[in-house]
């Protein structure tokens, strides 16, 4: 089926493999979720209704699809039966994080700014980033909001991924010093 983009309702996912949870990009359409596949651009619009009949026609598994015309380009949307709920807050999108996967991508090279550091007069601190840093990159890499992106680290606090270095709980969009602790 091809849709326009003004006829689906664009909305994030919970998509659940076992235990792993992870937030992606969904479409509603008539109450029926489908996630992100391919896109491409609006001249290879033939090249994306074959790779939707292939999808589609392949018995293992067989899924829905939905073809959607947005701006310059179009999108293959498939359901997905790993799908177990929409998100509906800013508490929801921060609770269904992978966290394992979060922090692997932190501490990657394009990840936060992770670095020794000083302050003052006191002894370095080693392997730490600075939480409006870390606020920043999740704003620009998780397309989430600052609130939500303090609500992020401090759930990483509270799991036991990350500390604050000058001993205070809570994750502050600031200038303190915040250390994996796989990195004590």
């Amino acid at each position: 089926m091809i849709l326009k983009s003004q006829d689906v309702s664009y909305c994030q996912l919970v998509r659940q493999f076992g235990t792993i949870s992870e937030i992606v990009s969904g479409v509603n359409y008539q109450g029926n979720l489908f996630v992100r596949g391919n896109s491409y651009p609006q001249q290879q619009r033939q090249s994306a209704i074959t790779e939707m009949r292939r999808s589609y026609l392949d018995p293992e598994p067989a899924a829905a699809c939905l073809l959607v015309e947005d701006g310059e380009m179009v999108i293959i949307w498939y359901e997905d039966r790993h799908i177990v709920k929409v998100v509906d807050s800013a508490q929801d999108l921060v609770k269904y994080f992978n966290l394992a996967q979060l922090v692997q991508e932190m501490r990657s090279p394009q990840g936060v700014k992770i670095e020794n550091r000083s302050q003052s007069f006191r002894l370095p601190y080693l392997r730490c980033f600075i939480g409006r840093e870390a606020v920043d990159w999740m704003c620009n890499r998780l397309a989430i909001s600052r609130l939500q992106s303090v609500e992020l680290g401090q759930r990483l606090i509270t799991d036991n991924w990350l500390t604050n270095l000058s001993n205070q709980q809570p994750f502050e969009d600031s200038d303190f010093f915040y250390q994996f602790c796989m990195d004590k």
